[in-house]
């Protein structure tokens, strides 16, 4: 079992309500996460039409693997705060994860955006060596929401989008 965990922030000129309401919207990450997410179908929504849970199609180019996963995601979103995406096991002895957290903060004039990265994967020998490889994948999927919300404001914190 191999461990990933990857941050990255940014502050962003849109308030916390529109970044809220771009990254709520996870049906629209393939339209702006470049390569990344290929694919999002919402399964299921609350009452008030908010995601729930949605089938994911993720592609991680920043894998020496070049792996693609589909797997259902659950959704919790905490208006306008954050926005929570979990791999749901696809049987009870499913121990793989991939996690999604988006956190956003007023800060000046804009919004500091903050993505947290974890992944926890079987096909990887706990043993290869991936450093970096996290904050790879958080510092890329920051910087496509950052330009889907009109460009950052402040100096971006976390891995440089290069390798």
């Amino acid at each position: 079992m191999k461990q990933l965990d990857g941050h990255a922030d940014a502050v962003v000129r849109a308030p916390v309500a529109t970044c809220f309401s771009v990254l709520a919207a996870v049906e629209r990450y393939p339209d702006w996460s470049g390569e990344f997410i290929r694919a999002v179908t919402v399964l299921d929504r609350d009452p008030g039409g908010l995601p729930v849970r949605a089938h994911v199609v993720v592609h991680v180019a920043q894998s020496p693997f070049g792996k693609t996963f589909e797997f259902d995601s659950a959704i919790r979103l905490e208006p306008p705060r954050a926005v929570h995406l979990s791999r749901l096991p696809s049987r009870p002895s499913d121990s793989d994860r991939f996690s999604l957290t988006w956190t956003l903060q007023t800060e000046g004039h804009g919004t500091r955006v903050a993505l947290r990265f974890a992944a926890s994967v079987s096909f990887l020998p706990g043993l290869l060596p991936l450093p970096g490889v996290g904050d790879l994948v958080a510092r890329t999927l920051l910087d496509a929401a950052v330009r889907e919300l009109g460009g950052s404001s402040a100096p971006a914190r976390g891995a440089p989008s290069s390798m």
